[in-house]
C-alpha cells in the first residue's frame, strides 16, 4: 500500500489514480513513489515525473511499440469476430463465477455485478459494458487498477470490442469471455 500524496489515503501500490480523492498520480521512476504534479521534476531526485498509467505500463513492459501494434491487431481481430457474431450471448467465466454479460456500469460499490462488492482492487465505478449494433464493448471508467483485453490495457473512456475467447482482466480478476450458445 502507498499513501496518496494529496489526501493521504492508503491506496494499492499499483494505482494510477487515488481511489479516494481521484487525483491523478505522477510517479518518479527513480524513487518509485507517487508524487503530486508540481512542475515536471521529482522534488527529491530531479528525475522527470511520469503519469501513473504510463509508469505502471512501463514497469510491466519495456517495449511500448510492441504493445501498440498488439493493441491494433487485437482491435482488428475483435472487430472482425464481433461482426461475424454480433448478437451472440456472452458470459464472463473466472474466479469461480460465470457472469452473463449484461449492459451497464460495474464496480465495487454499485452496478450490474454485486459479486464485485468484495473485490478490494475493483474501483467503486470501475467500468461499463455496452451492447452496440456491432456487438459487446467494454469501457474503463478511469479505474485505479484498470481493465485489459488480451493483455492490452484499456485507455479510460475508450470502448473496446469483446468476443468469445478474449481474456478480460478487471483489476486483478481474470475472466475468459465465453459464448453462452456454444459453451466453449
Amino acid at each position: 500500500m502507498i499513501q496518496c500524496p494529496d489526501c493521504r489515503a492508503k491506496i494499492p501500490d499499483d494505482s494510477a489514480f487515488c481511489d479516494q480523492c481521484g487525483v491523478e498520480l505522477y510517479w518518479c521512476p527513480e524513487c518509485k513513489r507517487p508524487k503530486l504534479r508540481r512542475g515536471h521534476d521529482c522534488p527529491l531526485c530531479g528525475s522527470d515525473l511520469v503519469p501513473g498509467r504510463q509508469y505502471l505500463v512501463s514497469q510491466q513492459s519495456s517495449n511500448q511499440a510492441i504493445r501498440q501494434s498488439s493493441n491494433q491487431a487485437i482491435k482488428q481481430s475483435s472487430n472482425q469476430a464481433i461482426r461475424q457474431s454480433s448478437n451472440q450471448a456472452l458470459s464472463l467465466v473466472g474466479n469461480g463465477w460465470t457472469l452473463p454479460l449484461r449492459e451497464g456500469q460495474f464496480g465495487r460499490t454499485s452496478g450490474i455485478y454485486p459479486e464485485f462488492a468484495s473485490c478490494k482492487y475493483i474501483s467503486g465505478n470501475h467500468g461499463k459494458f455496452i451492447l452496440s449494433a456491432s456487438g459487446w464493448l467494454v469501457v474503463d471508467n478511469g479505474s485505479t487498477n484498470g481493465i485489459s483485453v488480451n493483455g492490452t490495457e484499456l485507455t479510460p473512456g475508450v470502448a473496446v470490442p469483446l468476443h468469445a475467447g478474449d481474456k478480460l482482466i478487471i483489476a486483478t480478476i481474470e475472466f475468459e469471455v465465453k459464448s453462452l450458445s456454444s459453451n466453449h
